[in-house]
């Protein structure tokens, strides 16, 4: 009795090379202090939390206002997080003070 093995040829993913992608700071940036970025590093903030803050500074800083009005329907656009959790993130970090 001789022992066998089938061999199945699985299908190989398409790998084609893409070219890599820069950053183009023509196309915009968010310039952001080192102080106030260290210092959210170290809040132990949720995901959601601190997606909703890097929303906040890029429609703020990244547009250089001090200041805005942003609705919770352009953070969720900007972060994927629904409204009602974007709201309850920004009170929390409105709580802490963020």
């Amino acid at each position: 009795m001789a022992n066998t093995a089938e061999i199945f040829n699985f299908p190989v993913p398409d790998v084609a090379q893409k070219e890599p992608r820069v950053a183009d700071l023509d196309d915009g940036y968010t310039r952001i202090a080192n102080e106030l970025l260290e210092a959210v590093m170290l809040a132990g903030l949720t995901q959601h939390q601190l997606l909703v803050f890097l929303a906040v500074m890029r429609k703020t800083y990244g547009f250089n206002k001090k200041l805005d009005w942003v609705s919770n329907e352009q953070l969720s656009e900007l972060t994927g997080i629904l409204p009602h959790k974007c709201s309850a993130a920004k009170s929390v970090l409105v709580k802490r003070g963020i």
